[in-house]
């Protein structure tokens, strides 16, 4: 019982980081695809 709550806690707080790694990734990539399309505009 212990153990499978320890797991689930830990799945959810694991789960709750790759979420916000993957969409912190996601935004730096679009900031970055609009910086260079208006650095090739000049």
């Amino acid at each position: 019982m212990n153990n499978s709550v320890m797991f689930i806690v830990g799945l959810v707080i694991f789960c709750a980081y790759m979420f916000s790694y993957l969409a912190m990734i996601s935004k730096a990539n679009k900031d970055q695809e609009e910086e260079m399309k208006r650095n090739s505009e000049l």
